[in-house]
């Protein structure tokens, strides 16, 4: 059974008291829902009019192109945002496509009632804004990331420079990979059979360990952590 996410954990909601999120939650006009995998939560071109957070399951962000090829450009996990980028612009038309990429809840939230201060004032609507504009900057950073892990020449690099960035975001040296083999592939930008032979040269190099979606890091002489 998914179980929601903690309000009081998402940054979103940060230095709010946990008697004031339910109040913030009917002010800017909040609604749930959920969505089985491969359900498309947003097209490519849709109005993005509401801040969208994952409370259990994981949103995949795609890039498709006008031959219909697609590619997984990143994805959100419980507890992170999506789609604001468009909501807070003046044309909320969305260039990508969200999918849940299993079975996922959202909260949505009203983008224009995060950054218009409603007529109450109240001090945790201020903190919001606040919070949702510092988060901006935040995800500015993962896209930064991603753009390293494109930049390397091969596969391995590729993998390295993710597992070296999944090490940063977990603090250890057994993670826990939010993506599946074929979506690793795709965010990696690389052919999947080569992939999965690299991995296996580097288990045999004794350089990590792979079980699933878990990577063991073995040897950290060739990552960046």
């Amino acid at each position: 059974m998914n179980k929601e996410i903690d309000y009081s954990k998402i940054k979103l909601f940060e230095n709010i008291n946990k008697e004031n999120i339910d109040k913030l939650l009917y002010c800017i006009r909040s609604f749930k829902k959920e969505f089985k995998k491969d359900e498309i939560i947003y097209m490519e071109s849709d109005n993005i009019p509401y801040v969208g957070i994952v409370l259990y399951g994981c949103v995949h962000m795609i890039k498709e192109d006008i031959w219909g090829n697609s590619s997984l450009f990143t994805f959100y996990k419980a507890g992170e945002l999506f789609g604001e980028s468009f909501a807070v612009q003046k044309d909320m038309s969305s260039s990508v496509l969200f999918k849940a990429s299993k079975d996922t809840k959202i909260l949505f939230l009203a983008a224009s009632n995060i950054i218009h201060t409603c007529p109450n004032s109240c001090y945790f609507h201020a903190q919001i804004a606040t919070n949702l504009f510092r988060l901006l900057g935040e995800k500015n950073e993962k896209f930064i990331n991603k753009i390293e892990i494109l930049s390397k020449n091969s596969i391995r690099e590729k993998l390295l420079a993710y597992i070296s960035q999944l090490a940063k975001e977990q603090h250890q040296t057994r993670l826990i990979s939010p993506l599946t083999r074929v979506a690793l592939a795709d965010y990696l930008s690389v052919n999947r059979s080569a992939m999965i032979r690299e991995l296996s040269k580097m288990k045999a190099e004794g350089i990590i360990d792979v079980d699933n979606k878990c990577f063991i890091i073995k040897s950290t002489t060739q990552l960046n952590i």
